[in-house]
């Protein structure tokens, strides 16, 4: 797990939701959709911290986010929460192909 990726995500989503600071290690923005944002990145794409671009990373989180909010009762049935950032991984990683698809062409 890339360390700096990680914190890279977690300072998006702190900076889009100043008001879960406090508890950003348990929140599920954190948990659920930044993680599957850092293993979508890493294992999928096979991406490093230093070539995903911030552009890319923060559509990714706003994504993510609103992917969550709109399957949350969906995802809080799941009872893992691996499972559940794979549902998430899922869908990113279609956004992430479209997001670079875009900026190459």
């Amino acid at each position: 797990m890339n360390n700096e990726l990680t914190s890279r995500v977690v300072k998006k989503i702190v900076t889009k939701h100043p008001n879960i600071r406090s508890m950003v290690r348990n929140h599920p923005y954190a948990k659920v959709v930044g993680m599957a944002v850092v293993k979508c990145l890493e294992d999928r794409l096979g991406m490093e911290s230093d070539s995903v671009s911030d552009e890319l990373l923060e559509e990714m989180v706003e994504k993510g986010i609103e992917l969550y909010c709109e399957k949350e009762e969906h995802l809080k049935r799941t009872p893992v929460v691996e499972q559940r950032r794979k549902l998430l991984c899922d869908h990113l990683h279609k956004i992430a192909m479209e997001h670079m698809a875009a900026a190459e062409g």
